[in-house]
């Protein structure tokens, strides 16, 4: 795994890292669960929460420490006082782990076009501020870059109104000279829109070939960005 972020919070450890290929495929639907458990314990010495992830908007709290693979069908995962790392898988998707100034609430945001168009992004942000809290990280893991991420004009649009901004805001140019959808550009507007700022951010899944892509290779595979929360010492 890949550490994109360490960091003290309220006296706690705040650790977002990212699987790579090498750490094998982390799809909660694909991978048999037995299969799937035993992996992310080798990789952070706890099982993950995880739901199945379809481009929506809706929100899913997760209270029991009970582990399954798929904790049920959601885009934004919240985990107050967490037990466990919370996870979001991608092959090209914004995959984002925010984390409260307390350090007691993990939310994992699952942030397609689809997504961000509807305003996935608000939703993890309210569902922090709605328990009274504060978000006081949030970082990008590896997503598709406007490199490699062709794009249409009116979906441009779909998207930069879903998160306060104009489609220019939110378009870039490909490798190739085509329009493009910036999806770091679009994650980072749509945080600081709400006076988050974005603190680490994952390389692009298409050049990287650390990552798994669907967009560039139709990869079936997933990574996942996982978060978790050391107790103080």
């Amino acid at each position: 795994m890949l550490e994109l972020l360490r960091r003290s919070v309220d006296g706690r450890e705040v650790v977002v890292a990212v699987t790579e290929r090498v750490d094998g495929d982390v799809h909660p639907i694909e991978v048999p669960a037995s299969e799937l458990r035993a992996r992310q314990v080798s990789l952070t010495g706890a099982p993950w929460t995880m739901t199945d992830q379809v481009h929506g908007v809706d929100a899913l709290t997760v209270d029991d420490t009970a582990w399954t693979s798929v904790a049920g069908t959601a885009d934004v995962i919240v985990v107050r006082e967490p037990s466990r790392p919370v996870a979001v898988w991608a092959a090209d998707c914004a995959p984002l782990a925010l984390v409260d100034t307390d350090a007691s609430m993990l939310v994992g945001v699952h942030a397609g076009w689809r997504g961000l168009a509807g305003g996935v992004i608000d939703v993890g942000i309210d569902a922090v501020e709605s328990a009274g809290g504060t978000v006081a990280i949030a970082v990008l893991g590896p997503s598709i870059h406007a490199c490699c991420y062709e794009f249409g004009a009116g979906d441009l649009g779909a998207v930069a109104a879903g998160v306060g901004a104009t489609a220019s805001d939110v378009s870039g140019t490909t490798a190739s000279g085509r329009l493009a959808l910036d999806v770091v550009g679009a994650v980072r507007i749509a945080l600081e829109r709400r006076g988050v700022r974005l603190d680490a951010i994952g390389a692009c899944t298409g050049c990287d070939l650390r990552w798994f892509s669907h967009r560039r290779r139709a990869e079936a595979e997933r990574h996942a960005v996982v978060a978790r929360i050391e107790p103080a010492r």
